[in-house]
């Protein structure tokens, strides 16, 4: 056979450093792993990547059992005695306890000044519900506590949704957990 391979009509096998895509030139090389590197950042970033680099601007916090009446009279006095908060809503039914303060305008902290908020204000919802539906009359609700969070970032400008800094949420924690110690306390 001139000039012919051993092995009649079959291609020789190409390896690893031999395909296309893997060109041994360095420019080639470096495209290669800069297209995978490429494509595994655009893999890794969805929706909702942004969303979190935006901060959340809603604390939440489940504050655990305790009777229908403890919770809504619990509530009511620590927000409004304790907290300075007012009421702007209550719903309270065999199924559902929701009770809403009005927006509360809260002097900035230290670490919200230093994200370029000029007012601050927060509103707070408290959620109950039985802990057993079936139960019918139920007497064990199961409370939440979530509060929304709002800042201006200029004189007079409009109230948008703001990322919670370390010092607020230490703030709502604070109260959280008053309202949590409250209810297992009425437990019984």
């Amino acid at each position: 056979m001139k000039g012919g391979s051993a092995h009649m009509g079959t291609a020789p096998l190409r390896t690893f450093d031999q395909s296309p895509l893997y060109d041994k030139t360095p420019m080639k090389r470096s495209l290669f792993w800069i297209l995978c590197f490429g494509l595994l950042v655009s893999a890794c970033s969805g929706p909702g990547a942004d969303s979190e680099r935006a901060g959340n601007s809603t604390f939440r916090y489940n504050l655990g059992t305790s009777a229908r009446w403890h919770i809504v009279s619990t509530a009511q006095d620590a927000l409004l005695t304790r907290y300075g908060y007012r009421f702007n809503r209550e719903v309270n039914t065999a199924e559902d306890v929701r009770l809403e303060t009005s927006w509360s305008d809260l002097t900035s902290l230290a670490d919200e000044q230093a994200a370029g908020y000029v007012e601050t204000r927060v509103r707070i919802f408290i959620n109950a519900r039985p802990r057993n539906r079936a139960a019918g009359n139920a007497s064990t609700f199961s409370a939440r506590m979530e509060a929304e969070f709002e800042a201006r970032l200029s004189m007079n400008g409009n109230w948008e949704p703001a990322a919670i800094t370390a010092e607020r949420e230490a703030y709502l924690d604070e109260i959280a957990k008053y309202l949590e110690n409250e209810f297992k306390a009425g437990v019984m």
